[in-house]
């Protein structure tokens, strides 16, 4: 089975990611593409003819533009059977692929495959359960479930093409925050069981700004996603939860009201 590693990078050296480190430096029989969303080029340097493809997107389309754009671009290659969505600070155990390309074979009706992906030390953060009505990690052992129990984040997520085209791609106007969750939601009307496979991934967050300022523009960024992911009704609830959550701990963490008030961009 080929399989397509899109690996989506903002403001980093490709070489120096956990992405590359823990996976893709590995990956020498296969082609792949680098979506750079920085706003200078940073990484063209790697591009490959015919191997490493290398986008540069300075309007920075965030995860949703490089995923669907991967996509078509497999397509026009040809012969890629499956997608691999990747972020640039995922680390990966080194046989992800190989176990990807085993489990695409034994299970040939089923559409997507994740790996369990944790994040300080070893607390779960992918799958999510869906009937918690918030996004909260749960640990599951390797084997099948249903999307409508369960939602997988994008990175470590390998969807075969077909099913990928038969659900829409991804929806161009979430650029990050959510766009995971809406795409899955909607896969879900189109291929219902997902495979966890026997891997770990982990997954880097940075959580130390302090900065008010620094804090409120991400968070501008974070409103734009939830804002066009409420409308998707399959997932409503979860963004509505997932917001004031989030808006809390921020107004807590800058003792500054202003996070809880953007809350009515939402839903307006």
């Amino acid at each position: 089975m080929r399989i397509f590693p899109i690996v989506v990078v903002y403001r980093a050296d490709f070489r120096q990611t956990n992405a590359h480190s823990s996976l893709l430096s590995g990956f020498q029989e296969g082609s792949y593409l680098i979506y750079d969303n920085s706003p200078e080029p940073q990484n063209q340097r790697y591009a490959t003819p015919g191997t490493i493809y290398y986008y540069h997107d300075a309007s920075n389309g965030g995860v949703s533009a490089a995923y669907n754009y991967g996509a078509c671009l497999a397509e026009s290659i040809g012969g890629v059977d499956a997608l691999l969505l990747l972020d640039h600070d995922t680390c990966f155990q080194k046989d992800y692929i190989t176990k990807l390309e085993e489990a695409l074979g034994a299970f040939p009706k089923v559409d997507l495959f994740v790996p369990q992906v944790v994040y300080q030390g070893d607390r779960p953060f992918s799958p999510v359960n869906r009937g918690r009505g918030r996004r909260q990690g749960v640990n599951l052992s390797a084997g099948c479930y249903s999307l409508n129990n369960f939602l997988p984040v994008n990175s470590g997520a390998c969807i075969r093409l077909s099913a990928f085209k038969r659900a829409g791609g991804y929806n161009s106007a979430i650029r990050l925050d959510f766009a995971d969750f809406d795409f899955f939601s909607r896969l879900a009307a189109v291929t219902d069981k997902f495979c966890v496979l026997d891997s770990v991934a982990r997954q880097s967050f940075s959580n130390e700004e302090a900065c008010t300022d620094k804090l409120w523009q991400r968070y501008q960024f974070y409103l734009e996603g939830a804002k066009i992911a409420h409308r998707n009704p399959l997932i409503r609830r979860m963004v509505e939860v997932d917001a004031l959550r989030h808006a809390c701990a921020l107004a807590w963490r800058t003792r500054n009201l202003k996070f809880l008030t953007g809350l009515f961009r939402i839903v307006r």
